[in-house]
């Protein structure tokens, strides 16, 4: 099955055409992560955002000396979203709860999509800025219940 098939499976690509799928697809690197693998570790500088499509991945962070794990994502979740658009390290970890299937794309492959296609590449980072925005909601509204 080729990389457009598998991202068109996910509801991730669900606003976006198959010419879309197709364009981002190329621009896209496969990686099989193996059950416990560390996927991504808190503080690499890696500047990519993945999309997991198949697959379970947990999601740790470090605290006052423990790692507690913060989240569990699915199929279709991404992660990484901020290290993509602010240059900044990763601020957590992640480790494949089994095999799994991630793509990645990096800030360079997505400035090429914008800069070759740029109403693709507003749709995308339009995109990526609702994600953003959801988890900063969702966490707000976790943190009311410790204050």
């Amino acid at each position: 099955m080729s990389y457009a098939e598998l991202l068109e499976q996910t509801n991730w690509a669900n606003e976006f055409s198959w010419e879309q799928i197709c364009i981002i697809s190329k621009s896209i690197k496969a990686v099989k992560a193996k059950k416990d693998r560390v996927v991504f570790r808190e503080g690499d500088l890696k500047k990519s955002m993945g999309i997991i499509v198949s697959g379970v991945i947990d999601i740790y962070k470090q605290s006052k000396g423990e790692t507690k794990k913060i989240t569990t994502l699915h199929k279709s979740h991404t992660f990484g979203e901020m290290a993509l658009v602010d240059d900044e390290s990763r601020s957590a970890t992640g480790i494949a709860n089994q095999d799994s299937i991630i793509f990645f794309l990096t800030k360079e492959k997505l400035q090429l999509i914008a800069a070759e296609n740029p109403a693709l590449g507003f749709k995308l980072l339009w995109k990526i800025s609702r994600i953003i925005s959801q988890r900063l909601r969702n966490t707000t509204g976790k943190l009311i219940d410790y204050i």
